[in-house]
């Protein structure tokens, strides 16, 4: 059996503009366009099917695309696409390190290539780069700290001590990969799936906490922010405004404490703590009395 891994280029600009007082969110550059998963696999399969044309026989072959049990970036270390770095992504001399991974089992021998040595060298960049200093040393990720984590996989609430630190960021984080410097060169995906959709880049925070569940869904079919569920979503929509501050959040911050989800409405309580106007902390107040006395 051979694994055949390859890499699909997702980068697309403009690069991320810092986190400023408008109320903007930030979401990670894979998640601008359509899901991965359903753009890769199809090509695997016409990889497999090119695969067996050359072979002149009959060759079986089965295609991952970050699903299974399969150690994507350590086959593609070995297969020589890159090295895993000290932030534990997966490096290319020549493409950075912007790019999806897939792999092809085929039961089929075939000439392997060889892996490339660490080119890291001396360079902690990324270390020293995340916020919530998630790097415990290097190429070792606490992933409890990490933002990415903490806003898509992170099913319930969010660590206090951590939501001050993921800033505007409401589905993943580049900020990594963003300062490697073989990251600097990066050339745009030819992939026209992979462009931000209308809304994606640095969308307007305060419209997303009105979504209704089928909202919701509609709004982002075919992206991978459905990973994440209403649930999470609007829950990290809530951290960033909070983090943000800015009072024109506060009128639907406060219809969102009306919110039927529990996980919502915690983060929503949070957010108006952390704005502090008097509008804010007011109607905190009211959400108070009326939980302790019903009839209030």
């Amino acid at each position: 059996i051979s694994v055949i891994s390859v890499g699909l280029n997702y980068y697309k600009s403009p690069v991320r503009s810092p986190m400023s007082n408008e109320t903007t969110g930030w979401i990670s550059r894979y998640a601008w366009g359509d899901d991965y998963h359903d753009l890769m696999k199809p090509k695997l399969q016409t990889l497999l099917e090119r695969v067996n044309e050359i072979a002149g026989a009959p060759v079986q072959g089965r295609a991952f695309v970050d699903s299974g049990p399969v150690l994507e970036r350590d086959f593609a270390g070995v297969a020589g696409l890159g090295w895993i770095g000290k932030n534990t992504q997966l490096i290319s001399p020549k493409k950075g390190s912007w790019f999806f991974l897939g792999e092809l089992f085929v039961d089929l021998a075939l000439a392997y290539d060889r892996p490339i040595g660490d080119r890291c060298g001396k360079c902690d960049l990324c270390l020293k780069a995340c916020p919530t200093n998630a790097f415990v040393g290097p190429y070792i990720l606490d992933a409890r700290r990490c933002i990415s984590y903490l806003t898509i996989e992170l099913k319930g609430f969010m660590p206090r001590h951590l939501r001050p630190l993921v800033g505007n960021h409401i589905f993943g984080c580049d900020i990594c990969q963003e300062v490697c410097p073989y990251n600097v060169k990066a050339r745009e995906t030819a992939e026209a799936a992979f462009g931000p959709r209308p809304g994606l880049y640095a969308p307007q925070l305060i419209p997303l906490l009105s979504l209704s569940e089928a909202e919701f869904r509609q709004h982002f079919r075919g992206s991978p922010i459905l990973r994440a569920k209403r649930r999470g979503f609007l829950r990290n929509v809530a951290v960033a405004l909070g983090n943000i501050g800015s009072g024109a959040a506060v009128p639907a911050l406060v219809h969102a404490l009306d919110d039927q989800e529990p996980l919502v409405r915690g983060h929503v309580a949070w957010a108006l703590g952390e704005i502090g106007t008097a509008s804010a902390l007011e109607a905190l107040q009211r959400r108070l009395l009326l939980e302790s006395d019903p009839e209030v």
